[in-house]
């Protein structure tokens, strides 16, 4: 058994004509906001400031513990993954 749904057909003074109105007095607002956007952004940005040439090669911290800890951890971790999978 087929069921038909009856369709309804709504003209377009139905539907509400305000909704396209609507739509082209939104658009030169749009074009204004754009316009201004551009114009603000054009302005030439300011010169970069040169950074300074660092030569001190000194150990920052405990570097190479913290890396030996963290490949540690991982190693841990990864074992702990395979002990629950199986």
């Amino acid at each position: 058994m087929t069921h038909r749904h009856k369709q309804t057909h709504n003209p377009r003074s139905q539907r509400g004509g305000h909704l396209s109105l609507r739509r082209l007095l939104l658009l030169p607002l749009a074009a204004g906001a754009l316009a201004t956007a551009g114009a603000s952004c054009s302005q030439s940005a300011p010169s970069p400031v040169p950074h300074p040439i660092v030569t001190d090669t000194t150990p920052v911290g405990n570097g190479l513990k913290v890396i030996g800890y963290a490949l540690l951890g991982g190693a841990v971790v990864m074992v702990l993954g395979s002990m629950v999978k199986s």
